[in-house]
């Protein structure tokens, strides 16, 4: 299963583009990961679940989202595909056909900090998954 990120929008230089470039390559112990920035991310078109990103959507801790990624893996899923919006939010249209509706938080975060985040979370559900220390 491959992980596709699918920012608005480029990474800010500095800190934020190395805490990214980071947790990317920490998740790519576990499975290929993808990043796409666009000023306006569209559906992809490949096959897989989709993932947008937005303060109104279902919250998940952790361990929930652990075993989200294993019901995935274990069905086969070719690709995750997570989607986060301009300080605006994302296309309604995205929204409307998503799998699913994810909320980091009811809190509004800078487009730019919801990437280390969500990342962070997806390296977090991996090493759950794998059973290893980090997440203790």
């Amino acid at each position: 299963m491959r992980v596709v990120f699918c920012f608005s929008g480029k990474t800010f230089r500095g800190p934020i583009a190395a805490l990214v470039d980071d947790y990317r390559e920490r998740i790519a112990k576990y499975a290929p990961v993808e990043v796409i920035e666009a000023k306006t991310p569209k559906r992809q078109t490949r096959e897989g679940a989709h993932i947008v990103l937005a303060p109104h959507g279902k919250a998940l801790d952790s361990v929930a989202l652990a075993d989200f990624l294993t019901l995935h893996m274990n069905r086969g899923t070719k690709h995750l595909f997570f989607y986060t919006g301009a300080p605006t939010g994302c296309d309604a249209g995205l929204e409307d056909t998503a799998d699913l509706v994810l909320s980091m938080s009811s809190m509004t975060f800078n487009h730019q900090i919801v990437r280390i985040m969500l990342l962070e979370q997806i390296y977090r559900a991996f090493t759950i998954i794998h059973k290893e220390p980090y997440h203790k």
